[in-house]
């Protein structure tokens, strides 16, 4: 679920792509009632700014779930240093539910024209696991500088046909798709295990330096 939060009056300014804390208090949870989340809206979208989450069944997030149109949370911020460098190619690497800043970063780059080649590698478990799909597709016919990619790594599991890619991000799959690009900075967004192939990957058979790697961690509570 994605929940959009008006920032009219509020003077709230981030980058591509920072994060918030969103608190909800009253909420008993044992993780606690706030939560740090990544902002899948872009700097660009100046009128409000959006998170979007898997809705699991903690307190937190059943909350977050109720919320109604005109209800108010205390939002503190921005946070985070997973940023969009506009000065060089990027390579954005998502599983699941990282796609979230992921989905802000392209659109700020769309919406300014300022960022020069981006190539998305997205994997999911079924191909209704694919956030953002459509707008993912319309901002890639908007620019030829991005280009979107998907694979999935459980299709028998959905009623969904998939024809496309089968199989997790492997090595020389990033390697195909970031190989005409010029020294781009990579970008891992996911689960612990999945960020942590992926890293490992990138500075092991491909070679990327530590310097040009960065990564965000999501957790499901």
């Amino acid at each position: 679920m994605t929940f959009h939060f008006s920032t009219e009056g509020s003077g709230f300014r981030y980058l591509s792509n920072q994060a918030i804390r969103l608190a909800l208090p009253g909420v008993d949870d044992p993780w606690g009632a706030v939560r740090s989340l990544s902002l899948s809206s872009s700097p660009s979208e100046t009128d409000r700014l959006s998170v979007t989450c898997k809705i699991s069944d903690t307190p937190f997030k059943q909350a977050l779930a109720r919320l109604q149109p005109g209800e108010t949370a205390e939002i503190y911020g921005p946070l985070g240093q997973f940023l969009l460098d506009v000065e060089r190619p990027s390579v954005f690497i998502a599983g699941g539910i990282g796609i979230t800043p992921f989905r802000g970063m392209l659109r700020y780059a769309v919406d300014t024209e300022i960022a020069p080649e981006q190539r998305l590698l997205y994997s999911a478990r079924i191909p209704e696991e694919l956030v953002f799909r459509a707008e993912l597709d319309s901002i890639a016919r908007r620019s030829d500088r991005v280009q979107v990619h998907y694979t999935v790594t459980r299709p028998a599991e959905s009623p969904t046909p998939w024809g496309g890619r089968v199989g997790r991000i492997d090595p020389s799959w990033i390697q195909e798709l970031a190989e005409p690009l010029d020294r781009p900075k990579y970008y891992v967004a996911g689960l612990p295990e999945m960020v942590n192939d992926v890293v490992a990957a990138l500075q092991g058979p491909l070679g990327i330096p530590e310097d040009d790697i960065d990564y965000e961690v999501f957790r499901g509570f």
